[in-house]
């Protein structure tokens, strides 16, 4: 079960879970019913459980995310593009809400370009969350990833930090970097592998250069 320390309240609507497979409908009946009694109002869930989880919540409010990861074998290849649109079809079929595509720097720009002509037709309704690694991106990268999430219409930008380094990591330069350099109208999310002290960085530096993005922010917790 999730545990919450100090930087939140336990009903604090900033809070999202992140939910791995569970080994039988006892535990997933035990996964929907907490969620529901904590006020949780958006979760991550992987493919597979979307149907089953949806079956317990699809009278709730809670909005359920799913993932997958964009990689492309090859520079000039459809195929993976192709694959992703079939899976987010499915899974929006399914009961998912919106959909996280974990993309790479290297294979951001082909992204976008894929997703342009499609995006309408997959997300009609539903959301795209774009979610990247922090330690990717440098200070001049930001204005021209910001121009690409505008043109596809992102409804959240998910950020992660796959390995953190620590001080070398720079993880608050570079979220303020991202801060200085915000142009977009859609939620920040945050999945910091319950790493309470980066989420407090993320919060304080929120509030200190960009306060209008509070409202905003998601964190992602591990159920």
């Amino acid at each position: 079960m999730i545990e919450i320390n100090e930087v939140f309240s336990d009903s604090d609507k900033r809070l999202a879970w992140w939910c791995d497979s569970v080994e039988d409908t006892n535990d997933l009946a035990k996964m929907a019913d907490d969620i529901i009694r904590n006020n949780i109002h958006l979760i991550s869930v992987p493919p597979e459980l979307v149907p089953l989880i949806w079956v317990y919540l699809e009278k709730s409010d809670v909005k359920i995310f799913t993932r997958f990861v964009f990689a492309p074998l090859q520079k000039n290849s459809d195929s993976e593009m192709y694959d992703l649109s079939a899976n987010i079809t499915r899974v929006i079929k399914q009961g998912a809400s919106g959909v996280q595509v974990f993309v790479a720097k290297q294979h951001f720009e082909k992204f976008v370009e894929d997703i342009s002509s499609v995006r309408d037709d997959l997300f009609f309704g539903h959301d795209l969350c774009v979610a990247m690694d922090v330690a990717d991106l440098d200070l001049q990268q930001w204005p021209i990833v910001f121009q690409k999430l505008r043109d596809i219409r992102i409804n959240a930008l998910a950020l992660t930090l796959k390995e953190d380094m620590k001080h070398r990591s720079d993880f608050v330069g570079r979220i303020y970097s991202m801060l200085q350099n915000w142009n977009g109208d859609f939620e920040l999310h945050l999945v910091l592998n319950n790493n309470f002290d980066r989420m407090d960085q993320v919060i304080r530096l929120v509030e200190s250069e960009k306060p209008e993005l509070s409202e905003k922010l998601r964190f992602f917790l591990d159920y």
